[in-house]
């Protein structure tokens, strides 16, 4: 293979992706729109609804927690804390995760 066939080659590779890539926008703009999965074709574009993240009951519990709090009763083995529990224990409400806006992924 000389230099130009393999310069078209890669020049074909590019067109391609550029229209996959096309193809991938309106595919997920679709689904997103009909708010489900779909698969056709061997091809899976996975729909994903809106959710948030989990909140940092950690920070809202230790920004809060009265001096001398007993961790005791809301911890494990590990010594780790159960943060959402100790944010209901001292009546603190953790502010809410971050959001997470509807996505599609195209396999």
């Amino acid at each position: 293979m000389d230099e130009i066939e393999l310069t078209e080659l890669f020049v074909s590779y590019s067109k391609a992706m550029k229209v996959m890539a096309e193809l991938k926008t309106k595919i997920e703009a679709a689904v997103l729109e009909r708010g489900e999965t779909v698969k056709i074709a061997g091809v899976t574009a996975t729909y994903y609804k809106p959710s948030f993240e989990t909140p940092d009951y950690e920070n809202a519990a230790k920004a809060a927690v009265p001096e001398g709090f007993d961790y005791v009763p809301f911890s494990t083995v590990t010594t780790s804390v159960r943060w959402k529990e100790v944010c209901e224990a001292i009546g603190v409400a953790a502010p809410a995760g971050k959001e997470k806006p509807a996505r599609v992924v195209v396999r």
